[in-house]
Parts: C-alpha cells; sequence; structure tokens
C-alpha cells in the first residue's frame, strides 16, 4: 500500500461523509475511512522495515565478502614479505657482479610491492560496484609481485 491509497480512502471517506445525511452513516464511514488508513499505514511501515533489512543483509553480506578477499589477498602479500626478507639477507652475502644484479631485482621487487600494497589499500576501500575491478588489479600486481620475487630469488639463490 503507498500514500495514494490513504489519501483515496481519505478521499472517499470525505465524499461519502458529505453524501450521507444521516450522522450515523458519517460516523461508519469516517471510522471505515481512518481503520483503511490505519491499516495502509501499518501495510507501508513493515513495507519500509523489510526494505530496511534486506539492505542491511546485502551491506552485511558485501562486507563480509569484501573482509574474505582482502585478508587472502594480504595473507599472500604476507607470505611474499617473508620470502622477500630472507632473500634480502641472503642477498646481503653476495659480492661484485653478483650482488649488483640481485640488487636491482631487489628493487624490482620492492616496486612491485608498492603497487601490491597500493591495490590492497584500493580493495579495502572498494565498494560493491568497484570490487571486482580492484580484485582483478590485487591480482595482477600480486603476480607481477611474485614474478619479480622469482627472479629474485633466481639471482640470490644460484648466486653463491
Amino acid at each position: 500500500m503507498n500514500k495514494w491509497f490513504v489519501i483515496g480512502a481519505v478521499v472517499c471517506a470525505g465524499f461519502a461523509i458529505g453524501a450521507c445525511d444521516d450522522g450515523k452513516k458519517a460516523e461508519e464511514a469516517a471510522a471505515a475511512a481512518a481503520a483503511s488508513a490505519s491499516a495502509a499505514k501499518a501495510e507501508a511501515e513493515k513495507a519500509v522495515e523489510a526494505a530496511k533489512k534486506a539492505a542491511d543483509d546485502a551491506a552485511k553480506a558485501f562486507a563480509d565478502k569484501k573482509v574474505s578477499l582482502v585478508k587472502g589477498f594480504q595473507g599472500q602479500a604476507d607470505a611474499l614479505d617473508r620470502k622477500l626478507a630472507y632473500l634480502k639477507e641472503k642477498a646481503e652475502k653476495l659480492k661484485g657482479p653478483a650482488k649488483k644484479k640481485a640488487d636491482e631485482a631487489s628493487k624490482a621487487v620492492d616496486t612491485a610491492r608498492a603497487s601490491l600494497t597500493a591495490a590492497l589499500k584500493d580493495a579495502d576501500a572498494a565498494t560493491d560496484a568497484t570490487l571486482p575491478s580492484l580484485s582483478e588489479k590485487v591480482t595482477s600486481s600480486l603476480a607481477a609481485a611474485q614474478k619479480a620475487l622469482e627472479t629474485f630469488e633466481s639471482d640470490v639463490i644460484t648466486k653463491k
């Protein structure tokens, strides 16, 4: 029911009251119009509550999905950081051209990791409309960081 129904019921009741010469009929018409208006108002309130509940449920579901997605990406980024720290320790022991090559690879990893951090920050602030594209951005940044880390690892491990 909507407000137009309520307005229509009140207008009809007004016409009924005006058309009735008998006071009892006018009271009955007014009571019927009031009951109709009350029922319409109650139904409208129920519809508003249902819409609010549906919106709250949808917002909660999206928030849960986003938290789960970002948490998964953050776990992968943390694993990448642990491996990077381990490889940087090993790279410090290198000398000569192997050290220079490892340092360049380390800088590439740091650049890719900075890009990944920015993408994660964007994904954390995502809306329902932007989450899919930002998720793809994080995935590609994570892949680029992983590839740079693999290059760094091959430079560090194979150059003893």
